[in-house]
């Protein structure tokens, strides 16, 4: 409450028998937590004053204060205002006469009210957990009406002196951390304690600071000066997590080695009260705006500490008014003397940790007013006599904080705390000495044993000051001592060193051998895992697999299938094999080279190849030397080569994408060719240049030279060569050598064969199969290699002897009408000249890039020098096919969307005429059958009969049908049919009925099924039958105006089974003896009259408003089939417009002919009677 704006309150006396002397007491407390701040809430009323009362009563009980003394009391809600409470205690002792005044527990306004009580001679009672009894440890002259039962600063201060000369620490340092602004801090008061008793002893503080924020920079500058000037370190923190950060600071600054200690002071009482609490270093949400994970340092300094704060809590466990304390007190306060209201004080589940400190400060009391009444008696002067109750103030009593023996102040005693035993949070602090003042004299008690004292320290007391002192530098150290550590850690050194090293290369050659190893392993494969394949089944396995992609001319599964299976027909040398369940090509060289053992050289190579992974690359699986033939695998592609693929006319590789994206990968392989450690191909040709069913061309067969050196090379393959490969290897056709350029040579000729989209030389291949039957048997007999020399030799000589007798003419006419055999081919490509002999481009496509040939005839000029590099022909297509893209993937797809597309669109038209359909067909079966028994058999299930307990069956036929169509010609009266029913199933519908079936004149109509409606199927067929007769009003015979239809109409109720009959043309019947009786009633009807039943008339009846139906009993009628039965006739219906049945003249002349002769089937009815009752 602002300024002096409270709020007084005053309770009457205990009700105590015989009550003589009130002594008056007045409070200032505490009402809201905010009030004093942390931790005054623990000093509020609502959850410490119930222990007033609980300490007078334990008074009265003990006899310290006899029943005719009782007390009232008077208080009112402060907020720590020095001129609001010493305002408030003015009031209370002038207006109130106030015996006794118990202040605050706010240390700023403790003091101010022991003035105004010292004044007026008032005694003054302070309690708290903050040590506010402070002010005690002045001169007794300024306080000499104080009544102090709390523990002060004082007395703390001058066990820590006694602690610091128990082990002979004569120097230390000091750090306060604490804020002036904040009432709950006593470290303040502590450091002022601290100096007044090291006044008159022999230690000495080195270092001493005040910390009011942490965070601050200095911290660092502190960390070293307490490293450079003390080791004994007293910490006194108000704001505990200030203390874990200067913990930290201290561990970063060094200070964390067993040669420091560190007191921390209990300056708030806080582990007085609770041992169990969390050591400082855990770092929680709570305490921290962001955890930092560094628990594990501040812990360090905290295992160096010790805390120093008084028995409390341990005390008070020896007496037994403790036990259960803290829950009576808050059950007290809401009687004498403070009437608690509930909605205030029932958000306290237990009391504060204070209030034992206010029921010993009161026990206190009332033993001072015990001796003072011995002396002087129970009067006002004595009890109002502050001076003398202080001076009576000396009795030892046992409160709930322990056994008190006090003599000028309060005196306890004071324990040395180490951390926790164990390594968890929840653990208490193991107490391991005890200091206790026994008439004004310490003793020092040890609680556990020394070892576990000083565990954290290496078992050793540290002392205040090291032996060599704060820098090191009080001792003499010889060279070898002062730089022990360089000259070890040098030795040290070296010898890591050497050993390092030594071991790294020996590390690095086992490597590299484990590495060669693993690599081998990699490449070598055993033949036992390799399975050769049947050709026409991997032919349907391709087949099948590709099935699914279609051109609009050509099946591309088709085209896999020839590429790939003459690709292989046509080689001697490759076969198909599978290896780990993966397809592959395999070579065979033959089995004269496992006897060789294979080089250095060549397993390197291998290893390099079995490493390559470039998307234009054909993957190299590796060799087999354990077989009968030396093989070499390689991945399949399922396409085949790019020659078969361009050979087989197919419209899809027509294409300029398709050539485009081609050239563009044959051009990226051969850059990642060029740029490994195989520097060329040397062999590069279409039929080498394979594609994977991805549509994307692999370079293969490159490397391993040493193994193609041996055998010999077809006539066919040396047209891929450029002229000074061929020029080098002479008449030896094994050793080709290649270069970057020849491969370059061959890259046009590539690149010409997927232009003119034809062999890029126009050979013949009669002389082609002779060159491979030839090639083929040189294989299997070598002793034949001079004689096949000499065949080449004339074969060469013939050539040259057919080119001479040619006319010249240049390049045009040396290829110009015929085939060249392959061998004139390669001698004139050898031969050069000035214009030298090369491919004829003939462009497949018109709409191919003119600079694409210029290109092509850069690549095959005769001098290697002049060839560009694959890295400028690179260069030369991206500037060709700048702006486009030339992805093959993404232009097949493309025509896929566009193809998919359409087909959904198609999807959707048929999708939509077949949705219209099947409605036509649902809304033709829904006519013929109930939508229930239609959508049965639409899903193919059974339609069982189902029995109804009651239905009404309408019949009705046309009077002389036969008649009136004998007048008619049969298309009229279909006509006349269809016009009549039409009009009738219009009726229909308007009601609950479902329209049986119509055979001929006759009309079958039930009302209940097969959709139940209770008892109101009689109804709906009966306003039925009476709109169809009133339809016939209105209806005319085209061919016969002068005539009308009549009707016979019956109806009858009662129970039937209804169900599906037969698989051909089914149809939904109905069985029962309600269809017999109901085609009776129609049979024995009249013209245009309802003949009903009886159990039809009752329904009608029941289940219409106010007699809305008009029948007329017909009497009893014979029934065919039935006997004697009462029927009626339905006139009609009251509430339906028009639904009375009209009485014109012929009506009324039919009905005297039905009144007649129902006249005469009621006298043949009684003769029948009569016969059979004689």
């Amino acid at each position: 409450m602002p300024g002096n704006s409270v709020q007084q309150f005053t309770t009457p006396s205990a009700p105590v028998a015989n009550n003589q002397t009130v002594i008056k007491v007045a409070m200032l407390v505490a009402q809201n937590d905010t009030d004093f701040g942390l931790p005054r809430k623990n000093s509020m009323l609502r959850n410490a004053g119930g222990a007033i009362p609980m300490a007078l009563e334990q008074l009265w009980a003990d006899e310290v204060l006899p029943k005719s003394v009782n007390f009232s009391f008077e208080w009112v809600y402060e907020k720590c205002n020095e001129a609001t409470a010493m305002g408030l205690t003015y009031q209370f002792i002038h207006d109130f006469g106030a015996d006794a005044i118990i202040p605050t527990t706010c240390m700023e306004v403790a003091p101010q009210v022991g003035h105004l009580a010292a004044n007026f001679n008032i005694p003054m009672i302070v309690w708290g957990q903050n040590m506010v009894s402070n002010l005690a440890s002045s001169n007794n002259a300024t306080y000499p009406t104080l009544l102090n039962i709390v523990p002060n600063y004082k007395y703390m201060a001058s066990g820590l002196i006694s602690l610091l000369q128990y082990f002979n620490w004569t120097q230390f340092a000091v750090v306060i951390q604490s804020d002036l602004g904040n009432v709950s801090g006593g470290c303040d008061y502590l450091a002022k304690s601290i100096d007044n008793s090291l006044a008159t002893s022999n230690i000495t503080v080195n270092y001493k600071t005040r910390i009011f924020n942490v965070q601050s920079s200095d911290m660092d500058r502190i960390a070293n000066s307490l490293l450079q000037r003390a080791r004994i370190i007293l910490l006194c923190f108000d704001d505990k997590k200030q203390l874990r950060t200067f913990a930290l600071n201290l561990f970063d600054g060094g200070l964390n080695t067993k040669n420091f200690v560190y007191i921390i002071p209990d300056n708030d009482m806080t582990l007085s009260f609770n041992l169990s609490l969390d050591p400082f270093w855990v770092q929680t949400s709570v305490n921290s705006n962001g955890l930092d994970g560094r628990d594990a340092d501040a812990e360090v300094i905290g295992r160096l500490a010790f805390w120093w704060h008084y028995d409390i809590t341990l005390s008070a466990l020896s007496n037994r008014n403790y036990y259960g304390f803290y829950g009576r007190v808050v059950n007290r306060t809401y009687g004498w003397p403070f009437y608690c209201p509930e909605s205030e004080c029932n958000t306290v589940a237990n009391g504060s940790l204070n209030s034992v400190l206010l029921y010993d400060a009161i026990y206190n009391y009332g033993m001072a007013l015990n001796e003072s009444f011995k002396q002087f008696g129970i009067r006002r002067e004595t009890y109002r006599n502050g001076s003398l109750l202080a001076a009576n103030n000396r009795r030892p009593f046992m409160g709930l904080t322990g056994y008190a023996t006090v003599e000028t102040d309060r005196n306890t005693r004071v324990f040395v705390l180490s951390n926790r035993k164990s390594d968890s949070k929840q653990s208490p602090l193991r107490i391991l000495m005890q200091l206790a003042w026994t008439n004004g004299e310490l003793n020092v008690t040890m609680r556990n044993a020394s070892s576990l004292m000083w565990f954290s320290h290496g078992g050793v007391v540290p002392p205040a000051v090291p032996t060599c002192g704060f820098d090191g530098n009080g001792c003499t150290v010889s060279v070898f001592d002062l730089y022990k550590g360089y000259f070890l850690g040098g030795i040290a050194l070296f010898v890591l060193l050497i050993g390092a090293s030594i071991f790294c290369v020996a590390y690095l050659i086992h490597a590299k051998i484990v590495d060669k190893r693993k690599g081998n392993l990699q490449w070598k494969i055993p033949f036992a895992l390799l399975q050769r394949q049947n050709q026409r089944r991997s032919e349907r396995t391709a087949e099948r697999s590709h099935h699914s992609l279609r051109s609009n001319q050509t099946n591309i599964s088709a085209l896999t299938h020839a590429t790939t299976s003459s690709s292989l027909a046509q080689s001697k040398n490759f076969t198909l094999y599978a290896y780990n369940g993966q397809m592959c090509i395999v070579h065979a060289y033959g089995p004269t080279l496992l006897a060789m053992p294979l080089s250095a050289e060549g397993m390197a190579e291998c290893r390099t190849l079995r490493l390559f992974d470039h998307v234009n690359l054909n993957r190299f699986l590796g060799l087999s030397l354990d077989g009968p033939n030396l093989l070499a695998v390689w991945n399949f592609c399922a396409r085949g080569s790019l020659k078969d693929v361009i050979m087989s006319g197919n419209a899809m590789v027509r294409d300029v994408v398709f050539i485009q994206s081609s050239i563009r990968e044959l051009c990226e392989g051969l850059h990642f060719l060029h740029n490994s450690p195989l520097q060329f191909h040397g062999r590069l040709k279409s039929s080498a240049c394979l594609i994977n069913d991805r549509w994307q061309v692999k370079i293969s067969y490159f490397g391993l030279r040493w193994l193609k050196n041996t055998q010999k090379i077809q006539t066919k393959d040396l047209l891929w060569l450029a002229p000074e490969q061929l020029r080098k290897m002479g008449e030896n056709k094994n050793l080709i050598d290649g270069t970057k350029q020849s491969d370059i040579y061959s890259l046009a000729l590539i690149f010409t064969e997927m232009v003119n989209m034809t062999p890029c030389w126009e050979t013949n291949n009669e002389d082609d199969e002779a060159d491979s039957d030839k090639s083929a048997a040189d294989d299997q007999a070598v002793q034949q290699e001079n004689a096949m020399s000499r065949r080449r030799t004339t074969t060469t000589t013939a050539a040259q002897q057919r080119v001479k007798r040619r006319a010249p003419g240049g390049q045009q006419q040396r290829t110009g009408q015929r085939r060249q055999n392959a061998e004139e081919i390669v001698y004139l490509v050898k031969r050069g000249g000035l214009i030298p002999l090369r491919p004829t481009i003939r462009p497949a496509l018109d709409n191919l890039n003119p600079e694409l040939i210029h290109l092509i005839r850069d690549c095959w000029v005769e001098s290697p020098a002049e060839r560009p590099t694959i890295e400028k022909v690179r260069q030369k297509l991206r500037q060709m096919n700048a702006g486009q893209s030339i992805n093959l993937m993404d232009h097949v797809f493309g025509m896929l969307e566009q193809y998919a597309n359409k087909l959904e669109e198609d999807v959707h038209e048929r999708t939509r005429e077949l949705e219209e359909e099947k409605r036509k067909s649902d809304i033709l079966l829904y006519r013929m059958m109930p939508r229930q028994v239609a959508n049965s058999l639409k899903l193919g299930q059974s339609v069982e009969p189902e029995q109804f307990e009651c239905v009404t069956v309408f019949f009705s036929d046309i009077v002389q049908f036969a008649a009136l169509s004998n007048q008619m010609r049969p298309l009229h009266v279909v006509n006349l049919m269809n016009e009549l029913y039409t009009t009738f199933d219009a009726i229909v519908d308007e009601h609950d009925v479902y329209k049986v079936e119509s055979i001929g004149d006759g009309y079958l109509c039930v009302s209940g099924l097969p959709n139940r409606n209770g008892n109101l199927h009689a109804k709906q067929c009966a306003d039925m039958a009476l709109k169809f007769l009133n339809s016939l009003q209105s209806f005319r015979i085209s061919e016969h105006s002068d005539q009308r239809i009549r009707l016979r109409i019956g109806l009858h109720s009662g129970p039937c089974v209804a169900g599906v009959v037969g698989l051909a043309m089914p149809r939904y019947c109905l069985f029962g003896d309600t269809v017999n009786t109901a085609s009776r009633m129609e049979s024995s009807s009249s013209a245009n009259k309802i003949h009903i039943s009886k159990e039809t008339c009752i329904l009608l009846h029941e289940n219409s408003e106010g007699g809305a139906y008009l029948t007329e009993s017909r009497g009893e009628v014979i029934i065919k089939g039935k006997g004697v039965m009462e029927t009626f006739w339905l006139l009609g219906n009251a509430k339906i417009s028009g639904g009375t049945i009209g009485t014109n003249h012929s009506q009324a002349a039919e009905r005297q002919m039905a009144m007649e002769s129902d006249k005469s089937e009621k006298e043949m009815y009684k003769s029948y009677k009569q016969s059979t009752t004689n």
